[in-house]
C-alpha cells in the first residue's frame, strides 16, 4: 500500500488512478496541440505571432494546459465515486458514472477554459492558435474520446484484476475478538487492498506440558495426543486450500516459537491449526468455533510461507509472554511485513480501533504531530475559504434567513454555546431549524429521527447543510476551523466524558464546521455513535495536516452534492 494524504492507497488504486491521468495527458496532448504539428499556415502563424509565442512555447503552453485539464477530468471522476472499487467492479454503475464523469468534465472544462481566456489567465490555462470555438469544439471531441478510451482501459483493468489477485495475502495471528473485528472489517472492505487468508487461533498448554487441550478445561482427543508426522492425528496431510498441517522438522521443539519448554512447563498458550478464510462471511465469524483445533504441527515461518503470506498481522488477546518473537523475526528478517493489528485496523477503515484507545498506543505511536507552521498553515487555509464561502454563499444565506422567518415564528439566527478549544466555551452561529421552544420542556437532547421538533424548513436546510453556512463566521473569528470535530454542548461533553475514555482529547484542536468524522459516519444520537465519531476525530488528529484538510472539504462537497448522511 503507498501513504498518500495520511491515508494508505491500496497499489491497485494507485496504478489505475496515474494510469488513466496519464492516459487522458496523452490524449488531451495529442488533441488539443494537433493544430501545431506540421506547416503553420499565415492565420495559425499570426495569431501565435500577436500572442508573442514560438510554435514550441505554444505547444508547451498546450501540454501544460493538458495536464491541467486532465486533473480536472480525475476530479470529475473521483467526484463520481468511480474509485470505489466496489461501485466500478458494477458493470451498469460503471457504465452510468462515466457518462456523468464525462459530462461533468466536459462543462467544468469549457468554463475553467473560458474564465481563463475572460481573465487572461493564458499563462495558466490556454491552447494557443485557436480561436474560442474552435477551441470548445476541439476540447469537447477530445474529451469525448479520451473518456471512451478511459472506459475501454477500466473494463480491461477490472478483466485482469479477476484473473490476476494484486492483493496482499493477509495471516492474522489469533482468533478472539479483536482478531475478529480486524478480519470483519478486512472482509466488509474489499476494495482495501487485502486478502486474508487465514486466521491462527491460540490455545492452552497446560502445566506439565504433556497434554494439549482444545476447549478450555477439557482433554485434547486422543488423536490430538499422537506422534506429529503420522496420518492418525491429520497434521502429515496438506489440504487442497493449503492450510494442513505438515509434521514437524527434525528438531523443532513444537513451541513453534511461542514460548521455550521451560515456559511450556509453567503454563502458557500455543498456536493451533489455521481457520481458512476463503468464502468465509463476516457473519460467519460472530459463531466462529476454534474449541476443536489441534495444535499447529509446523513453525509459524513454514506455515507463512507455505501460504505465501505477505504480511502477518498480530491480534492476541494478550501478548505478554504469549507473543513468538522468534518466528515473527524470522519473517520479517525474510521480508514478510509484521504489523499490528491497530495500525492495520487504521488503514482499512480511516479510524482508530476501539483497542487502540489506551495511553501506550497513543504515545509511543507516530502522529500526533503539531508545529507552529502546520497551525500557520491551517489558520491562513481557515481565513480564505471563509472569506471566499461568505463572498459565495451571502445570497443564499439571505434567502435562507427570510425562508426560516416566514415558515415559523421566531429568529433567523440560533445562538448556542458550544465547548471547543482546550475546553473553553464559545457561541456557535446557526440558522434556525427548530421551533423556539424545542428543549422547553425536555431539556438537552440529541435531535431524533423525524424529530416533530424540527420545522418544514428546518428540515430541507438540515438535510442539504445549510444551516451550518453561518459558521463561517465563527471560522473567521478563530472559534472553530473548516476541519475538525464536530462542536458539542457542555451538558453532552461532561455526560460523554464520563462513559467514554479520551472524549476529552478531541478538544486539543478547533472544532470544525466539517471533519473526518462527518463525511464517514451519518448522524449519531446515542454514545455507541458518539464512540464511533470519537475513533474518527482521533484519526484526525493523529493525521492532520492541510492536505488531509483539503480531501475532507473535497469529500464534504461531493457528500452534500450527492445528499448522503443527514
Amino acid at each position: 500500500m503507498i501513504r498518500v494524504l495520511r491515508h494508505y492507497l491500496p497499489l491497485r488504486r494507485a496504478l489505475l488512478v496515474f494510469s488513466e491521468t496519464l492516459l487522458l495527458f496523452v490524449v488531451l496532448g495529442a488533441g488539443m496541440s494537433a493544430h501545431l504539428w506540421g506547416e503553420l499556415d499565415s492565420a495559425m502563424f499570426g495569431r501565435l505571432a500577436q500572442e508573442g509565442l514560438s510554435r514550441d512555447d505554444a505547444l508547451w503552453r498546450c501540454l501544460l494546459s493538458a495536464l491541467t485539464l486532465a486533473a480536472v477530468a480525475q476530479i470529475a471522476i473521483a467526484f463520481n465515486e468511480l474509485y470505489d472499487f466496489r461501485i466500478s467492479m458494477s458493470r451498469f454503475d460503471r457504465a452510468s458514472r462515466f457518462v456523468g464523469s464525462t459530462a461533468s468534465a466536459v462543462v467544468l472544462s469549457i468554463v475553467l477554459v473560458g474564465l481563463a481566456r475572460a481573465w487572461h489567465l493564458g499563462r495558466v490555462l490556454d491552447f494557443p492558435g485557436l480561436r474560442f470555438t474552435q477551441l470548445v469544439q476541439t476540447l469537447v471531441f477530445t474529451l469525448v474520446v479520451g473518456f471512451g478510451l478511459l472506459y475501454l482501459w477500466r473494463n480491461a483493468f477490472h478483466f485482469v484484476l479477476r484473473r490476476w489477485n494484486f492483493n496482499e495475502r493477509v495471516l492474522i495471528l489469533g482468533a478472539g475478538q479483536a482478531a475478529r473485528s480486524l478480519a470483519t472489517e478486512m472482509l466488509a472492505h474489499t476494495d482495501s487492498g487485502y486478502e486474508l487468508v487465514a486466521l491462527l487461533p491460540e490455545g492452552d498448554v497446560p502445566a506439565d506440558g504433556t497434554e494439549r487441550r482444545g476447549r478450555r478445561g477439557e482433554p485434547a482427543s486422543p488423536a490430538a495426543q499422537e506422534p506429529t508426522g503420522t496420518n492418525g492425528n491429520g497434521l502429515g496431510h496438506r489440504h487442497k486450500n493449503g492450510l494442513g498441517n505438515g509434521p514437524e522438522p527434525l528438531g523443532y521443539s513444537g513451541s513453534h516459537g511461542f514460548e521455550s519448554p521451560r515456559e511450556a512447563q509453567s503454563g502458557g498458550r500455543l498456536l493451533l491449526e489455521p481457520v481458512p478464510m476463503e468464502k468465509t462471511s463476516a457473519a460467519a465469524l460472530l459463531t466462529l468455533d476454534t474449541s476443536q483445533s489441534r495444535p499447529l504441527a509446523e513453525p509459524l515461518f513454514g506455515l507463512v510461507q507455505r501460504l505465501d503470506i505477505d504480511m502477518v498481522v498480530v491480534a492476541l488477546q494478550d501478548r505478554r509472554g504469549n507473543l513468538p518473537t522468534d518466528e515473527l523475526l524470522r519473517c520479517r528478517l525474510a521480508g514478510i511485513a509484521v504489523k499490528e493489528r491497530e495500525a492495520v485496523y487504521e488503514h482499512i477503515t480511516g479510524k482508530l480501533a476501539v483497542e487502540a484507545m489506551r495511553p501506550s498506543y497513543l504515545i509511543f505511536n507516530d502522529g500526533f504531530a503539531r508545529s507552529p507552521q502546520s497551525d500557520i498553515a491551517k489558520r491562513i487555509l481557515d481565513v480564505a475559504c471563509s472569506l471566499v464561502g461568505i463572498l459565495l454563499t451571502w445570497p443564499l444565506m439571505l434567502a435562507t434567513a427570510v425562508a426560516v422567518r416566514l415558515d415559523s415564528a421566531g429568529p433567523a439566527l440560533y445562538q448556542q454555546r458550544r465547548v471547543g478549544f482546550d475546553g473553553r466555551e464559545f457561541t456557535l452561529h446557526k440558522f434556525r431549524s427548530m421551533r423556539t421552544d424545542a428543549e422547553a420542556a425536555t431539556g438537552a437532547v440529541w435531535a431524533q429521527d423525524n424529530d416533530p421538533r424540527i420545522t418544514r424548513c428546518g428540515r430541507f436546510i438540515r438535510k442539504s447543510r445549510l444551516d451550518e453556512l453561518p459558521q463561517l463566521f465563527n471560522v473567521l473569528a478563530g472559534d472553530m476551523s473548516l476541519v475538525g470535530p464536530r462542536p458539542e454542548r457542555r451538558v453532552f461533553v461532561e455526560s460523554l466524558a464520563q462513559q467514554i475514555p479520551y472524549y476529552s482529547q478531541r478538544h486539543i484542536v478547533k472544532p470544525g464546521v466539517t471533519g473526518w468524522a462527518q463525511i464517514n459516519y451519518p448522524y449519531g444520537n446515542t454514545v455507541e455513535d458518539a464512540l464511533q465519531k470519537l475513533q474518527y476525530d482521533l484519526f484526525y488528529i493523529k493525521n492532520r495536516s492541510v492536505l488531509f484538510d483539503l480531501s475532507i472539504l473535497f469529500n464534504t462537497v461531493k457528500t452534500v452534492v450527492l445528499r448522503k448522511g443527514t
